[in-house]
């Protein structure tokens, strides 16, 4: 059988997870068939099982879409670098144009691909194989190709989705229109005022009713069917929250007294006057975000200390609000200030008319 063949009838995500579980080794194949790494790659061959172009769509879903999924090459590239903080992952993903394995996605995407459960996504792995054998099955009937979706069953009226040619074009389309607005070296560079800030916080942390009306509008319109994928894939795996941190000096512009007003209802509001009215410092605080490029709601865990932090909450910490001192970051696992933003977004408020410390 011909390894066109053979991938055709093959999936890339089933043979990644059963070559990881039997420590049977991937290769990477340049475009004249020789040995590469997966950057340069073009082919990637699974022993005498099956090759794929490198950038081929799996059934793993990102986010709640079922029409984008995370590339094979995407799925490659995370699992060498599963040891990574997600922050410095991240970096790395944007620098080489590769697809990024979201916060929320790492742990049950892990779990399926190691082989502690059969599940992911949310869907059951069960079900998906049913609907690759009720695929190949209508091929080999009557010759027709039928697009595959995890857990997905043609309709009563018989009908085909997209051929699976199809489903990669319309793929590789969106990914090519895709650009990077924001990066983290910009946003570490920028020369704008404190003013602009609020603009920035109001885009990365929408405001509670604003959350609300999102969430509701896409209750509305989604299935009861996919409204049950979701709860499913809630309930399935606890994540942990992704964790900002806030001087814990009283004296600071932001601290744990007024970041939850600025972040979730972007109203500065100046903690002195929050201080005189006695109220009392919460030990930690939750605000939600919208991921934009996926309409997930996340849920991000602020405090000021790290104190008891462990190995997990290390790798979580994915920002740092800082007041310009280095006695801040004392007890951190990193030993200065620009390791520290090597490793998380740095965030720097000040005045207008204020002199950086």
């Amino acid at each position: 059988m011909s390894a066109t063949t053979t991938a055709t009838a093959a999936d890339p995500l089933e043979l990644f997870r059963r070559y990881t579980v039997e420590g049977k080794t991937i290769e990477y194949l340049d475009a004249d068939g020789n040995p590469s790494d997966l950057l340069k790659a073009a082919t990637v061959r699974f022993g005498e099982d099956a090759s794929f172009p490198r950038d081929t769509p799996t059934r793993y879903s990102r986010g709640n879409s079922d029409s984008d999924q995370y590339t094979l090459s995407a799925l490659l590239h995370f699992f060498s670098h599963r040891d990574q903080s997600f922050y410095e992952y991240m970096k790395t993903t944007n620098t080489l144009g590769l697809q990024t394995v979201s916060f929320s996605d790492r742990g049950s995407l892990l779990d399926y691909i190691t082989g502690k459960t059969d599940k992911f996504g949310g869907a059951d792995n069960a079900t998906a194989v049913a609907g690759e054998k009720h695929a190949s099955s209508d091929a080999a009937g009557d010759g027709r190709r039928t697009r595959l979706r995890t857990g997905e069953a043609d309709g009563a009226g018989g009908e085909s989705g997209l051929s699976a040619d199809s489903a990669n074009d319309v793929a590789r389309e969106v990914m090519r229109r895709e650009r990077s607005l924001v990066s983290t070296s910009s946003a570490l560079s920028s020369g704008k005022s404190f003013a602009h800030v609020q603009d920035l916080i109001k885009e990365l942390f929408p405001s509670k009713s604003a959350v609300d009306a999102k969430n509701k509008a896409s209750s509305a319109s989604g299935s009861k069917a996919e409204n049950g994928a979701s709860r499913r894939k809630s309930s399935h795996r606890k994540r942990r929250d992704p964790i900002i941190v806030v001087p814990a000096a009283a004296t600071a512009m932001l601290n744990m007294y007024n970041i939850q007003e600025l972040l979730q209802n972007h109203n500065f509001v100046d903690n002195r006057a929050l201080l005189e009215q006695g109220g009392q410092k919460p030990r930690e605080i939750f605000v939600e975000h919208v991921m934009p490029s996926t309409g997930q709601n996340m849920r991000f865990r602020v405090v000021d200390s790290v104190q008891d932090f462990g190995e997990a909450d290390w790798n979580s910490l994915v920002c740092v609000f800082t007041q310009g001192a280095a006695w801040q970051f004392k007890n951190w696992i990193w030993k200065s200030p620009e390791e520290v933003f090597q490793n998380c977004l740095g965030m720097y408020p000040k005045h207008q008319d204020e002199q950086p410390k």
